[in-house]
């Protein structure tokens, strides 16, 4: 009796949508082991075969590997981020010798009157240690406290609106305050305006899920999240469909499928095919926090006259190693020599494209600074310093086109274009 070849069995298990796994070496080794059994009673093995297999399993670690440093590399940025801000806590330099004079002047004062200018609670709040020596938290730190660098009140504390954060340094949607947040909620509530997110897709089945899910479980849910499949060659869409049956079933999820033709006409397709009011765009390789379009949309809703808005995004280098934040304030000037809008952080009207147009299909590369130029071009512009999302960029797997793709000829297309419009 035949027994079929082990390898394409193999094969067949890696193509299916659960195919990635803790068990996949083990499946390895037990289809390796039948093949040396075959091979014994001198059973042909296709060398197609292996090799086709061979190319599944590397590609499979690597799409893991590449998730799993992701998840480390987020984790760790966001760790020292966090001890960072710790850190600040005390005061050195010029603002050191400014404490110093501030306590100096405190003292002077009757004792009744010092608590208008002192946060007593905040300050024990801040120095568990002095709270659990059971010190009076005035006492501290006009005899060593003041010296020793701490505040005597929060010199981080946020206004209390949403849109008075200005030039504020960026921080992470988790770290909101509730308030602020609050704020946000309530102008969504009061709007309520109908979004879709444009997410294209080619060759990247095993990342997807997790980029899809960032836009499905967002705290204000999107009303669609278009995935465009490219011509995908690993079965993208067969796998977002057996991954969130509901959500397609429901038209939450889209997918639409179409031959190779680039990420610009792949994003074009999603424009066309968007009912949403308000536009979102998540590369499937990258996430975004569960409160994107929360900050995204309240900024754009919430900023008298703006067409656009952006929040700020963690970038991160899985090749080198690096991660850093990416946000400035709106200027003109600084963003025509230079992208600080990431797309993933980008929100518009959808009527824009209406009238502007959407991606350039003739550039291979920076079509995203290219989009925003145009849609910021002579009108309004919100921005939100509140991190938001998370843009990985790795050369072997994820083959971004930051490493496959040359800018040269692709800027000066933008600068041609630039002039016309001018």
């Amino acid at each position: 009796m035949h027994e079929e070849n082990p390898l394409r069995q193999l094969i067949a298990a890696l193509e299916s949508p659960s195919a990635a796994g803790p068990d996949l070496p083990a499946r390895l080794t037990t289809a390796l082991d039948r093949l040396g059994a075959l091979e014994a009673r001198d059973t042909r093995v296709h060398v197609d075969d292996l090799e086709r297999l061979l190319g599944m399993v590397l590609r499979l670690h690597g799409e893991e590997r590449v998730a799993l440093l992701a998840d480390l590399q987020k984790a760790q940025f966001e760790l020292l981020s966090v001890r960072d801000h710790a850190a600040d806590h005390r005061l050195s330099g010029y603002a050191h010798s400014i404490g110093m004079r501030f306590a100096r002047a405190l003292q002077a004062l009757p004792r009744g009157r010092r608590d208008r200018f002192f946060d007593a609670p905040g300050y024990l709040r801040r120095n568990p240690d002095v709270a659990q020596a059971g010190m009076d938290a005035l006492d501290h730190y006009l005899s060593s406290g003041a010296a020793e660098g701490r505040w005597p009140f929060d010199l981080d504390a946020d206004g209390d609106d949403l849109f008075s954060l200005g030039d504020a340094a960026p921080r992470f949607a988790a770290d909101m305050p509730d308030p602020l947040r609050e704020q946000a909620m309530s102008i969504l509530r009061r709007e309520r305006p109908s979004v879709s997110v444009i997410v294209p897709l080619w060759n990247r089945a095993r990342l997807v899920p997790t980029a899809v899910s960032s836009a499905l479980l967002q705290s204000y849910a999107p009303q669609e999240v278009i995935v465009i499949d490219d011509g995908s060659e690993d079965g993208g869409p067969a796998h977002l469909r057996a991954r969130f049956p509901e959500a397609v079933a429901e038209g939450r999820l889209r997918i639409l499928e179409r031959k190779h033709a680039g990420v610009s006409a792949a994003r074009n397709a999603g424009l066309a095919a968007a009912s949403g009011a308000i536009v979102a765009y998540l590369d499937s390789d990258n996430r975004w926090e569960p409160d994107h379009l929360l900050y995204a949309c309240a900024a754009l809703l919430g900023t008298k006259g703006a067409t656009s808005a952006y929040t700020a995004i963690a970038r991160h280098n899985l090749t080198d190693g690096w991660s850093d934040i990416l946000f400035r304030r709106y200027d003109r000037a600084a963003l025509e020599q230079e992208n600080f809008i990431d797309l993933n952080a980008f929100v518009h009207q959808r009527k824009l494209v209406d009238r502007l147009g959407g991606f350039d299909e003739r550039l291979t590369r920076l079509v995203d600074w290219d989009l925003v130029l145009r849609l910021t071009t002579g009108a309004s512009t919100a921005q939100m310093p509140v991190v938001t999302g998370h843009h990985f960029v790795e050369r072997t797997v994820l083959s971004n086109l930051t490493f496959t793709e040359d800018a040269e000829a692709n800027l000066a297309r933008i600068l041609a274009n630039r002039q016309g419009a001018g």
